[in-house]
């Protein structure tokens, strides 16, 4: 098993299926073929899709940010990550190709797990499965995978958009809701925080982006909603630390009703911070 780490970067399947037609030569009455169309011809040309397999699942399924149901509809509703994790665990699972691999990150916004996710076996009971996961990317025994188990029905179109899982790091094998998100997880937490235009009492603008750009009167920063509950005992925005490496920008905020309250913060310790009393600025959404 991979030693855990702090969490601090997410790490970012092909299958591609050739089919084959006989051909069969036109008899001697028979008009001679027409040739394609640039219409056609271009339709020949797309890749074709994966195949659905509704009695199969495989690793390229799962691909993509999967987070626990529960938390995400409390942070929707409170808009507050550090006061949200406190009440209600985070976990987050992201499954995502690399080169020929499949690395699977684990991580409850305090501590990470890091493995590969190797293969996708029938988990015994109907629609549950199991993710056959390890330290290393090759072949492995039985002995050195961890198994995670899951369950899930496919929509209409194929996909999986909710599953439950088993997590037997961090959920201690109990199964919970999960579901897949959108977009990336830094996107969906901006959103869903802090993300719009505002102005202060005095009419000065100020704007946080989904995309995570911090426009305040005075600076401009590449910003991160802090997860890690740890960190302050205040709501978070810092700079990001790969879009703004060595960043030192950090911005308190809580929301009160319609508004939005800015603080200034000070360390109290390494990697650890405290909100001003009163806010700096008190917004309204634009």
């Amino acid at each position: 098993m991979a030693d855990r780490h702090r969490f601090g970067r997410a790490l970012r399947a092909l299958f591609v299926v050739l089919a084959f037609k006989s051909a069969v030569p036109a008899s001697a009455q028979e008009k001679p073929a027409t040739p394609p169309s640039a219409e056609s011809a271009q339709d020949a040309a797309q890749p074709q899709a994966r195949p659905i397999r509704k009695d199969r699942v495989f690793v390229w399924d799962l691909e993509g940010t999967w987070i626990s149901k529960a938390y995400l509809d409390r942070l929707n509703a409170s808009r507050s990550p550090h006061a949200t994790a406190r009440q209600t665990p985070a976990l987050v699972i992201k499954i995502d190709k690399q080169d020929k691999s499949y690395p699977i990150l684990i991580t409850n916004f305090q501590n990470a797990l890091l493995n590969f996710l190797l293969e996708v076996e029938p988990g015994g009971k109907p629609d549950t499965y199991r993710m056959v996961t390890a330290a290393d990317e090759g072949a492995v025994s039985s002995a050195d995978a961890t198994y995670i188990y899951f369950r899930g029905m496919r929509d209409v179109q194929g996909r999986f958009d909710a599953l439950s899982i088993a997590d037997p790091h961090f959920a201690k094998r109990k199964f919970l809701p999960f579901v897949r998100l959108p977009d990336s997880l830094d996107t969906v937490v901006n959103r869903l925080t802090v993300a719009g235009k505002y102005t202060d009492a005095a009419g000065q603008a100020y704007e946080f982006t989904e995309a995570g750009d911090a426009i305040l009167p005075e600076r401009k920063f590449a910003y991160e909603v802090s997860l890690d509950p740890r960190a302050a005992n205040c709501e978070l925005l810092q700079s990001h630390p790969e879009r703004e490496a060595g960043g030192q920008n950090r911005v308190g905020f809580a929301w009160a009703g319609t508004q939005l309250r800015l603080f200034n913060v000070k360390s109290v310790k390494k990697d650890r911070f405290t909100c001003e009393a009163k806010p700096f600025a008190v917004l309204t959404r634009q």
